[in-house]
């Protein structure tokens, strides 16, 4: 019988109770008790009916089976009441069924909840002691619910709290009994149950058993689990195992199948790490799940092309990094507790808040700590520097702890470690040693650390600048995420770019493009000191991998170059010579990013070179149009051949133009018929240098007609800069077309040197 939205009376109860020991009819009714009291939530009614079973239990001292009742209803009034004292009572209750009846599962079960109930309102500092000598309420549980698969493997229920007991230990975590009894009851009827292979698949890979636990996922999947969830988990498990291309296919098929709150909620946690508020409200407005699995593998898909990496390489890096989390930064428990310092309040409760920067951001680049004195109210503490390259500045992060030893929270200033008060006294000026040491220890986290730590300066302000940085280093922290390419040398490279037409093809190893005759050419110079170089023959050579990828303003990959190009010289390359070169991608017209990826095949050496803004015009013959400005030096040592065309168009790898040189420009005109004639205006300027009323006076300046050479015309003049003294110019190519009266405007930088600088050289 069931009780739906009603309360069991005391005759059913009874009448449950007057069934022989544990027998399947026994279990179906007890599980119907348990689904009935699931539905009740008025807790009047539940009193009242607790206390007249307790009167007959009072009689039938000895009826384990009237325990267990009286053990769920007062396990139900705990959850109804959120009290800690109904989950005791339970607790007790089916303690004293285990006595009575060692040999059953149910009373050992009805243990493993309560015990696990009461650990969720334990204290944590009582509770972090606990746990550290294993006498904790989760250590309890554990055991519980191990003695419940001991008196049946097939319970799979028990099997399933069980390993979910021990997945939530954070200190000494019960795995290997849990482990143990799920492998027993796999090999009963219960294996056949997909929750207890889910389980044991979870274990299994807590545990290290990366091919244990893909063999459990994927029996849970042909078992007709969720599928969502079951190749999320078995993603996760391949990852474990280095295996990243299938952990990519199997994540990726199971988030275009999820459908279920359960296995929606895995895979918004696993963005909710990541990704920012933006993101995750986007994602919460997807209710169509291929559209999810679409949008989740552009959201990692985009971080591989920010920093050029392959396909994969940051959802792998974000694995190694939950995995690392969980084994070093998980919270012992999930009731945490923040002061007036502690600005920053997550919302989620496996990780403490090095967790979560870990998990954005990956090891920090420095860490520091100082050792705490209880006496003197100095807490635990620990920071960490995330160097960044400019115009982003540096991110120190500084975590504290306060009563739970495991639990660091983010607080805004280092001098919060000593309490909020003692903060504010010595932000004041007053003299505070323990301050004083500790920010000594940060002395090398930046110059307001090195200033608090040596006195220079007015306390005041610097505590304010300080704890100012902190605030928005929290703030850039949790809101964002990186992967950046760490190299043992730079590379330095000078990088200069230009879209023109001509070729219909790019290099080899390119992928991508699209409309139009747009090709983008990336020039480099990479000074001779950071090379390494490798004998070869009579000479040495210089093996450099390169890639080149183009993306818009959502880091939609557009196109693409990966290539490995050895160059060969004579001798090594010295200083103040450079290494240099040219590649070239076609595009397709709009507006793009790109990241260029230069480095030594072993990877010891590199640099990636980003630039945020490349606009690209639609070049063919149906439209007047004009390339890049192209602005190259003879003698630079390298120089381009149109595709299809005799030029020579000479190139300038380092951008400097000695005095006395000449500059030699190159700009490709489209969309004017043979013989047409268009008009072109030259000037070379001094930024801020200006004539009578204000208007910029050009240092050089040519004005000139030409008549087109057809579709596409080739451009070439030169601009003599004996007369131009040293400094920093911007050259402006004006192309009108009669016409129709439409002018085009192209501008490039010209960094004019002394004639005593050296020159690029190959």
């Amino acid at each position: 019988m069931r009780f739906a939205f009603a309360v069991p009376t005391l005759a059913a109860l009874t009448a449950v109770a007057s069934l022989s020991a544990q027998a399947p009819a026994d279990r179906a009714a007890l599980e119907t008790l348990r689904d009935s009291l699931s539905e009740v939530t008025d807790s009047v009614s539940l009193l009242r009916l607790e206390a007249r079973t307790i009167e007959v239990a009072k009689v039938q001292r000895d009826s384990a089976l009237l325990h267990l009742r009286l053990g769920f209803l007062a396990y139900r009034l705990g959850e109804l009441g959120d009290s800690k004292n109904h989950f005791e009572d339970a607790a007790g209750e089916f303690e004293w069924a285990t006595q009575l009846h060692p040999d059953w599962p149910y009373p050992w079960y009805g243990l493993g909840l309560s015990e696990f109930a009461k650990g969720m309102w334990s204290s944590i500092p009582v509770e972090n002691v606990r746990q550290q000598l294993g006498i904790d309420y989760l250590s309890k549980s554990a055991k519980a619910f191990a003695r419940a698969i001991d008196a049946d493997p097939t319970f799979s229920r028990a099997a399933v709290d069980l390993a979910n007991t021990a997945l939530s230990q954070r200190i000494h975590p019960q795995l290997e009994a849990a482990l143990q009894a799920l492998r027993s009851a796999c090999r009963t009827a219960a294996g056949r149950v997909p929750e207890v292979q889910l389980s044991r698949g979870r274990v299994e890979r807590e545990a290290g058993e990366a091919d244990s636990a893909t063999v459990a996922f994927e029996t849970y999947l042909a078992e007709g689990g969720d599928s969502g969830i079951g190749y999320l988990e078995l993603a996760r498990a391949q990852y474990f195992a280095e295996r990243p291309g299938a952990g990519w296919q199997s994540y990726f098929r199971g988030a275009r199948v999820a459908t279920s709150p359960a296995a929606i909620r895995l895979y918004r946690e696993d963005a909710e790490y990541v990704g920012s508020p933006d993101e995750l409200a986007e994602f919460d407005r997807l209710g169509d799940p291929v559209a999810r699995g679409e949008w989740l593998e552009h959201f990692w898909r985009r971080r591989d092309v920010a920093e050029a990496r392959d396909e994969g390489e940051r959802l792998a890096e974000h694995y190694r990094r939950w995995f690392f989390a969980r084994h070093n930064f998980r919270l012992v428990s999930a009731h945490r507790h923040y002061d007036i310092t502690e600005r920053y309040r997550s919302d989620q409760a496996e990780f403490d808040d090095r967790g979560i920067v870990y998990i954005r951001h990956g090891p920090p680049d420095l860490r520091a700590m100082f050792p705490s004195d209880i006496t003197s109210g100095l807490e635990p503490n620990e920071s960490w520097l995330y160097r960044r390259s400019p115009p982003d500045v540096d991110l120190a992060f500084h975590f504290v702890s306060r009563g739970d030893a495991s639990d660091f929270k983010l607080v805004e200033s280092l001098a919060d470690a000593v309490g909020f008060s003692s903060a504010v006294i010595a932000s004041g000026g007053a003299r505070d040693d323990r301050v004083q040491e500790l920010y000594q220890s940060r002395e090398n986290f930046g110059e307001v650390y090195a200033r608090i730590a040596n006195r220079q300066g007015l306390a005041q302000p610097l505590f304010a600048e300080e704890r100012s940085e902190g605030r928005q280093a929290i703030v850039v922290g949790t809101q964002s995420d990186s992967y950046r390419r760490v190299f043992g040398e730079s590379l330095e490279p000078i990088v200069t770019d230009f879209v023109v037409g001509g070729e219909a093809q790019g290099e080899a190893g390119t992928v991508g493009g699209g409309a139009g005759n747009q090709m983008l050419h990336v020039v480099f110079a990479i000074p001779g000191d950071r090379l390494s170089p490798i004998p070869n023959g009579g000479g040495v050579a210089y093996p450099l991998q390169f890639r080149l990828v183009v993306a818009d303003e959502r880091d939609s990959m557009v196109a693409r170059l990966d290539t490995l190009r050895v160059f060969g010289a004579p001798q090594p390359v010295r200083s103040p010579s450079h290494l240099t070169g040219r590649l070239a991608l076609p595009v397709p017209p709009g507006r793009f990013r790109y990241r260029l990826l230069i480095m030594a095949p072993d990877g010891s050496t590199g640099e990636l070179v980003r630039r945020d803004s490349l606009d690209v015009d639609t070049l063919t013959a149906a439209r007047f149009a004009a390339s890049d400005l192209v602005v190259g030096l003879s003698g630079s040592g390298l120089q381009w051949t149109p595709g299809g065309s005799r030029d020579t168009v000479l190139l300038n790898p380092l951008g400097r133009w000695p005095q006395g040189s000449v500059a030699e420009l190159y700009l490709e005109l489209y969309g004017l018929s043979a013989g047409a004639p268009y008009h072109t205006v030259v000037r070379l300027e001094k930024p801020g240098k200006h004539g009578l009323f204000g208007r910029k006076r050009p240092t050089v300046m040519l004005e000139f007609d030409a008549a087109a050479d057809g579709p596409v015309t080739h451009v070439h003049r030169g601009i003599d800069l004996r007369s131009v003294s040293p400094g920093r110019y911007q050259l402006t190519v004006a192309l009108t077309d009669p016409a129709t009266g439409r002018t085009l405007s192209r501008t490039a930088v010209l960094q004019v040197v002394d004639r005593q600088e050296t020159h690029a050289q190959r």
